[in-house]
């Protein structure tokens, strides 16, 4: 992965941090005052943001585009931890800890950062408590996120994984009805990664699932065409 280098440091260039969660609580006068310590970072798609045990210290949000954390075992293996859109807070717990970076992040898409420093993001801590809940009720909310994920790996199967994957990643498609859609698709390998599985093992099932008509690929989405039916048979997983 390479290192992109592209910064902008006016601050006229930035998007609001009171865009992120976290940050809702600054006044106007605040935002702009911390925001021009700030610089942005541009990304292409499949460029580092950092790599992991990278022992920089900096906090990202996301202002355009998408970014994964992933950790990777060997070459063509990893594990996708999970993936940040805009006003997305994250590489916050290396600047909580100190330690090295627990992930690597990487830009799935075109993406534009804005990079906080270490130092400006403790001076916000230190003088805003209303930004430091916010912050814990972040870090929470991605335990809770992290325990579910633990649960699904040990009590799940392959192909029961794949469902709650999928429904995980969907979202209504809007028309009134019940059905689901991933989209843009995600090709199998990254399926794989979300799993813990081979591309092959999903190739298998989502081949199986087609049959039976639970789902359909185009080209611009995956339909859940049943999603009650795959919440129940991860609910008979899980009591069998």
């Amino acid at each position: 992965m390479t290192t992109g280098t592209n910064l902008q440091t006016n601050p006229q260039n930035l998007s609001t941090l009171r865009g992120t969660s976290i940050f809702a609580s600054l006044t106007a006068g605040e935002d702009n005052e911390w925001l021009s310590r700030c610089h942005t970072r541009s990304l292409c798609a499949g460029e580092s943001l950092v790599d992991y045990e990278d022992l920089s210290k900096d906090v990202f949000v996301v202002q355009s585009g998408e970014i994964r954390a992933v950790l990777r075992f060997t070459v063509g293996k990893e594990a996708i931890l999970g993936t940040f859109r805009r006003g997305d807070l994250l590489g916050e717990l290396s600047a909580i800890d100190d330690m090295a970076r627990s992930a690597s992040l990487m830009a799935v898409s075109d993406a534009v950062v804005t990079v906080i420093p270490y130092v400006v993001f403790h001076d916000i801590l230190r003088n805003r408590p209303e930004v430091c809940l916010a912050l814990m009720q972040l870090l929470s909310r991605r335990i809770r996120v992290m325990n579910e994920r633990i649960s699904e790996l040990s009590f799940l199967d392959t192909k029961h994984r794949l469902y709650n994957t999928l429904l995980r990643l969907s979202r209504l498609r809007g028309d009134g009805g019940r059905e689901r859609i991933i989209s843009p698709p995600l090709v199998h390998a990254e399926l794989a990664e979300h799993i813990g599985s081979s591309r092959e093992t999903v190739s298998r099932e989502m081949s199986k699932l087609i049959r039976e008509q639970l789902i359909e690929r185009t080209s611009r989405a995956i339909v859940l065409k049943n999603p009650v039916e795959l919440s129940r048979r991860i609910s008979r997983a899980l009591e069998g």
